[in-house]
């Protein structure tokens, strides 16, 4: 807390040579955020967009701001700006699926979480969180089929292991996952759910 109120007062006096620096002005944005000044963090943004209105990050952080302050009108309308700049910018896409989620237009949530898999198939991370959105919507083939996509991508992916273990245990398919929490904790070895999981799975195995 007090290293970001240093960086602060350091921003501040830099922009007394420079008021107009839009850079400046989200530094001090995200700065305020941090803190969890959301007014103030708005604030800045606003400063910050007058200087550079196209600024796709400040935009983004604008609307994590609104998020973060219950406005989610404004947070998707500024998600929305920054897609309009960047329709490909997958942060903005992301967040906006989870607030779709949320507000239980799962189907919208669906198309932007598989529109991300589509323009950034290499990314591991976004079969990922497809394959949490089918999860938890009790889609347990499709999240298996996201989660194992993520793993052909990035074999080192503790999580995407950890969650078909998930899977499979409530499918009472205890050694197949207890294979995929070993695999995870191979990987990250404090693991806490997968470590959790692993002992309840042995557990189930030695009572039936």
């Amino acid at each position: 807390m007090k290293k970001i109120e240093q960086q602060i007062a350091e921003i501040k006096k830099e922009l007394k040579e420079s008021p107009n620096d839009g850079d400046l002005l989200n530094e001090l944005g995200i700065g305020y955020h941090m803190l969890g000044d959301y007014e103030q963090a708005i604030e800045y943004y606003q400063q910050a967009l007058n200087q550079q209105s196209e600024a796709v990050k400040i935009h983004f952080n604008l609307a994590n701001t609104f998020y973060e302050k219950k406005d989610i009108e404004k947070a998707i309308n500024h998600y929305m700006n920054a897609l309009d700049i960047k329709p490909d910018y997958v942060p903005a896409l992301n967040n906006l699926a989870d607030i779709y989620e949320l507000a239980n237009e799962d189907e919208k949530a669906r198309e932007l979480f598989e529109h991300i898999t589509e323009i950034n198939p290499e990314d591991p991370m976004g079969y990922f969180n497809l394959g949490n959105h089918h999860l938890r919507n009790n889609n347990s083939l499709e999240a298996g089929r996201c989660y194992k996509k993520a793993i052909e991508l990035d074999p080192d992916f503790h999580e995407a292991y950890n969650n078909i273990g998930f899977l499979l245990k409530h499918l009472e398919q205890y050694e197949e996952a207890i294979s995929y929490y070993k695999q995870c904790l191979e990987i990250e070895p404090d693991y806490e759910p997968a470590q959790k999981d692993l002992k309840a799975c042995k557990e189930a195995l030695q009572n039936s």
